[in-house]
């Protein structure tokens, strides 16, 4: 079953999507307002764990999957819907974001115990800053209305 994105006319600081930097300072460990920023905040945490070898790995993956259907669930009640025929994200908001908190996991556990100028580092680092660049251009296009994010589906069956 499709769920319907819904139409807003007024955006508020729970509505609406955190921007590129809140996101990163969320990744980092900080604690920001907004459940989104959250949400990613914990995702990156169950990264960390899921490095460590902290718990059981289908556990760990199963609350990233959870997180997930949260961020997919509120960008679907908090964010417009797409016109008919606008291009559509290959991935949905909740996998962006999950993409992003494992590598910036990943570049923060480097930047602690790893060497600052060593190619590991610049490459973790890089790919940071091309997800935060893709973040912001997701935002922008979905707030202007010309990209809209998959359609969530409810039930196994689809």
């Amino acid at each position: 079953m499709l769920v319907q994105r819904a139409r807003l006319s007024k955006v508020t600081e729970s509505s609406a999507l955190p921007s590129p930097s809140t996101l990163l300072c969320a990744l980092g460990g900080q604690h920001v307002h907004g459940p989104v920023s959250r949400w990613a905040r914990e995702l990156t945490v169950l990264h960390r764990r899921r490095r460590e070898g902290a718990g059981r790995l289908v556990e760990i993956d199963g609350r990233r999957a959870e997180l997930a259907d949260r961020i997919n669930t509120w960008a679907t009640l908090h964010l417009p819907s797409a016109a008919v025929g606008v291009r559509l994200h290959e991935a949905s908001l909740g996998e962006v974001i999950d993409r992003m908190a494992a590598v910036a996991e990943r570049a923060f556990h480097l930047l602690m115990h790893d060497d600052p100028g060593g190619e590991r580092m610049h490459a973790a680092w890089t790919r940071l800053a091309e997800l935060e660049i893709a973040y912001a251009e997701l935002v922008r296009e979905v707030g202007d209305g010309r990209r809209g994010l998959p359609p969530m589906r409810l039930g196994a069956d689809g």
